[in-house]
């Protein structure tokens, strides 16, 4: 109903309305800057599929090779303030909003607390937090948090039995119940807000359902937002036997809806793609910082050699340079199905998705129940090995 009569992709007259009067066509506020720091990028966990591994990992390998280790110190956080002052002058930004990375960014604590406080001064008005939860404790958040920071992403990869074999430390000992108890210690003392990365590939897609069930047994749902995506192979030889088709969609879209109806809050699917680290070049609107002070375009490129874009003393480099060693988000994941295969699959959950939203009103910030079913009109198709 929203395109012509040949069904060409051209907005009838009354949705291109819509759409305008929604803010669909405006373009993105650029009064915000976006920064990203790597405290640490060491990590006390094994994953296999680590886009800072630097080789391929045999399942029964620990401790994986990384990329180099370095750790920010108060130098590094002075300078990067200092440039992102200049660069958020050139944009004509006046607030900041910071993300700690890692690696895994508590294995610097302090480093996260002294680059939060110092960054106040610079117009910092939300920080956000990327950690496996492992080193979380309600003293080391309430301190973060009193830093300025809003919200932390912990990933878990399946049910507990799932995850505690693929989230390992580099010892081999399984996590869940360390991470999880962890985030329902803090979130019973200091007010955080939470994002579920949930990681899947064949080794656990069938143990989604548990998950969320067990996330929501110990979390408050409505403190906490879903997010699952595929495992990506990025050149290091993982695999992922999940392939983009309708069994799989199906099986995204009853995740959705399950952690929907648990109570979890679920991001509107977005139209295209944009990241205000790798989207623009050469720091326009938000830049990507080891913590030794060297400038990357993307936080998937950190530490590669080779794809250094400059630092934070003497800023970017020459265009020229810069060009070849520009990458943007998922530049070298391998494809789970033809480019028409990403765009069905894609599209038939981003529509299934945003439907049962603006059944629940979630689209408008008013919430209610669709008036004769609380479901997707799918079904999850086969799931596991």
């Amino acid at each position: 109903m929203t395109v012509d009569d040949r069904g060409r992709p051209q907005a009838v007259d009354d949705a291109r309305t819509a759409l305008e009067q929604g803010g669909f066509f405006r373009e993105r506020s650029t009064d915000a800057y976006s920064l990203t720091v790597l405290t640490n990028t060491g990590c006390n966990l094994g994953c296999g599929y680590c886009f800072q591994n630097v080789g391929t990992v045999d399942e029964t390998d620990y401790r994986p090779d990384r990329i180099p280790l370095v750790r920010l110190d108060s130098r590094v956080i002075a300078a990067t303030l200092e440039f992102t002052a200049k660069m958020m002058r050139d944009a004509g930004a006046s607030k900041l909003k910071v993300l700690l990375f890692g690696g895994e960014p508590l294995l610097s604590g302090e480093a996260c607390i002294e680059l939060l406080s110092r960054a106040r001064a610079f117009g910092m008005t939300s920080a956000a937090m990327v950690s496996n939860g492992t080193l979380l404790t309600p003293e080391i958040a309430e301190r973060l948090v009193n830093a300025g920071l809003n919200g932390t992403q912990i990933t878990f990869d399946g049910d507990q039995a799932t995850h505690d074999r693929i989230r390992i430390t580099r010892t081999g000992g399984g996590t869940f119940d360390q991470i999880l108890g962890n985030v329902a210690a803090v979130a019973a003392s200091v007010d955080m807000r939470w994002q579920f990365r949930v990681n899947v590939s064949h080794r656990n897609s069938f143990s989604v359902p548990r998950l969320l069930d067990q996330l929501a047994e110990r979390i408050e749902p409505a403190k906490a937002g879903v997010d699952i995506a595929l495992i990506d192979d990025v050149g290091i030889g993982y695999d992922n036997r999940l392939e983009f088709d309708d069994t799989l969609a199906r099986m995204h879209i009853s995740w959705y809806q399950h952690a929907l109806e648990l109570g979890f809050s679920v991001r509107p699917p977005r139209a295209g793609f944009w990241c205000d680290f790798c989207s623009p070049k050469a720091g326009r609107r938000g830049t990507v910082v080891n913590a030794d002070g060297t400038l990357y375009s993307c936080w998937e490129t950190v530490g590669k050699p080779g794809l250094e874009v400059g630092d934070v003393w003497q800023g970017y480099l020459a265009s020229e340079i810069i060009e070849p060693r520009w990458h943007s988000c998922d530049y070298a994941t391998a494809a789970h199905g033809t480019p028409q295969q990403s765009r069905d699959f894609h599209d038939t959950i981003d529509a299934a998705l945003l439907d049962e939203l603006s059944a629940r009103g979630a689209l408008s910030g008013r919430e209610r129940r669709p008036p004769e079913r609380t479901s997707m009109p799918y079904d999850a198709g086969p799931t596991g090995p």
